[in-house]
Parts: C-alpha cells; structure tokens; sequence
C-alpha cells in the first residue's frame, strides 16, 4: 500500500513532534542543573529558564532528520 501524501506528512510531523518534546525536556534539564552551579563557575545566559530550553531544541532537533 502507498502512503498518500497526508499520512507521510502527519507521520513525519507526529516524528518531529516526539523527538523536540524529547529534546525539550533534556534540554530542561541540563539548563535546570547548570542553573544550579555557583555563579562564579557558570556564564550569564539571560535567558529564562523555558526559552533557553525552546532554543536549545529548536537549533538542534532538524539536524536529527538530515
């Protein structure tokens, strides 16, 4: 059976949707816990805790579908 265009591209899109969702929350995570570091031994990021986390994702789940 041949995957009409539709079901390849909800497919696809549900597979991005899983992977940045998986993505977000380990980047969460990690920023969470370098957060936790002294100030002294961690750089000044200026971003809130969410949005350093959305970035992070956003820049590097497309190059896991190159």
């Amino acid at each position: 059976m041949r995957m009409n265009k539709v079901a390849k591209h909800h497919e696809q899109s549900l597979e991005f949707s899983l992977v940045y969702g998986v993505a977000f929350v380990v980047f969460l995570f990690t920023i969470a816990l370098t957060r936790l570091v002294p100030f002294r031994s961690r750089t000044a990021h200026g971003k809130p805790l969410f949005a350093a986390a959305r970035a992070a994702a956003r820049n590097s789940v497309p190059f896991a579908f190159m």
